[in-house]
């Protein structure tokens, strides 16, 4: 639901609002309660009221058999406001020992019974939250008169509990026990109690997560245009935002992809208008060399303009991004791997794979098999030996890629991804390249949502681990 305003407010005012909204929901609900669910019944009893009529069921109990009590003890009026229960044994609960008030309660009913105060056991729980009690309320004042106000205050006089229980001694084995009449609703209050703090905790969690959602989903979009940005040079424009500090946000990122893809489109253009202007003369030098009567040097020359137009195809290809367009479709990575061992081998080269025959996977098959001819090329140009392996795991396919030459240090690994870098290693007339191999082998892999590593083999050279995940967008 879209509330008209909502769109207009800021992140602070939302917050506060959210957090207003809950309490007052939470607080409303606590007043209605009443309404639905009856509070408890309060009982006030004066104290010598009730040491009287505990002083009569002894009587009356002590009076007739113990088959015929509970016929004697059904007919006394404090039955009205009291449970009596005739039991054989002593009860079960435990005897509250207090100070103060109750305390002096339970020597008096001694007295008045004249019983020892073992042989009298009373329980009361102090409840600070009277509206909240699950039972009925019981208040024991000292003789009246007293003011109202001051019977919940003097606490240490005037008794208060919602679970009092009075239990004592007639006999060697039987024993009297007196609790306040229920009204039956316990179960319901108690419910009561333990589902208004579950709903205050579930609706301010739930308008929490509304507004964190309204916060964090921006942001997800954000994050994701900003990855496919990366990933492949792409506009990725973010819609309009429910937040002004939001929408202030993405229309700064939407325009900065705006600049960014008019800066890139500038600058393939001019490199696509230099390759253009190029290839004229290159087609004279072409034709030039073929009639230079010294072998060696026609042979130079032309090998000369053959690394040039390489130099000038690799770069139009990164620059255009032309390998990311490519569709998808389903590839067997082991075939295309093997086949290209196959040909390195085949030139001359010392090339071994090892894993299974065959691996799926859905790719882009031109590009995936563009990155890794550019390793295996990398590795024969600078290695005796380059080993290729497999492995077909679950969620993914990992492709290392091991040569026996010079490596790379490891503070040098980032800048042997930046394009037309070449490390000391490598910069002789006999290896060659452009150095765009690793850069154009990481772009693909990091468009597949793959990644690529570099690190010292054992005993020495150059390890090429890559990771491409089966599901992969």
């Amino acid at each position: 639901m879209k509330l008209p305003f909502w769109s207009r407010l800021r992140l602070a005012p939302r917050i506060a609002l959210v957090i207003i909204g809950g309490l007052l929901a939470v607080k409303a609900v606590d007043k209605l309660m009443p309404l639905v669910i009856r509070p408890p019944e309060i009982m006030f009893f004066d104290r010598d009221w009730l040491l009287a009529n505990l002083a009569d069921m002894r009587d009356r109990s002590l009076a007739v058999s113990a088959a015929e009590r509970p016929a004697a003890l059904r007919d006394l009026p404090v039955r009205r406001w009291f449970d009596i229960t005739s039991l054989s044994a002593e009860p079960d609960f435990r005897h509250t020992s207090r100070l103060g008030a109750f305390a002096d309660l339970h020597q008096q009913i001694a007295t008045t019974l004249a019983l020892a105060p073992q042989d009298v056991l009373l329980m009361a729980d102090d409840l600070d939250d009277p509206e909240y009690s699950p039972r009925p309320l019981v208040i024991i004042l000292p003789p009246l008169p007293i003011v109202m106000a001051d019977v919940l205050d003097e606490r240490r006089s005037n008794m208060l509990s919602s679970d009092l229980r009075i239990a004592f001694r007639i006999g060697p084995q039987d024993w009297l026990l007196v609790t306040p009449k229920s009204d039956g609703q316990e179960t319901v209050r108690i419910i009561r109690n333990v589902l208004l703090p579950l709903f205050a905790v579930v609706l301010i969690g739930l308008l929490s997560i509304w507004v964190a959602r309204g916060v964090v989903k921006p942001l997800d979009d954000l994050a994701a245009a900003a990855e496919k940005l990366g990933r492949d040079r792409e506009l990725s424009l973010v819609g309009s935002f429910n937040a002004p500090e939001l929408q202030a946000i993405g229309s700064s990122f939407n325009a900065m992809q705006l600049r960014l893809k008019r800066f890139v489109d500038d600058r393939l253009q001019m490199i696509a208008a230099i390759s253009h202007d190029l290839r004229t003369p290159l087609t004279r030098l072409r034709l030039f060399a073929e009639y230079l009567p010294d072998q060696d040097q026609r042979r130079q020359l032309l090998s000369d303009i053959d690394d040039m137009e390489t130099m000038m195809s690799a770069t139009l290809t990164f620059a255009s991004n032309q390998l990311k367009d490519e569709p998808r479709s389903a590839a067997d990575l082991a075939a295309m791997l093997i086949s290209l061992c196959d040909t390195a081998a085949d030139a001359g080269h010392a090339v071994s794979y090892d894993g299974p025959d065959h691996a799926g996977l859905v790719c882009q098959p031109v590009a995936i098999r563009r990155a890794f001819a550019n390793l295996i090329d990398n590795g024969c140009k600078f290695a005796d030996h380059v080993r290729v392996g497999l492995h077909d795991a679950a969620d993914c396919i990992i492709i290392t890629v091991a040569d026996d030459g010079p490596g790379i240090p490891a503070d040098q690994v980032e800048t042997a991804f930046r394009p037309f870098t070449r490390l000391e290693s490598s910069r002789n007339r006999e290896t060659g390249g452009t150095g765009l191999g690793l850069t154009i082998a990481r772009d693909v892999f990091l468009a597949h949502r793959g990644s690529i590593a570099l690190s010292m083999a054992v005993p020495g050279g150059l390890l090429v681990s890559v990771r491409l995940p089966k599901a992969a967008n």
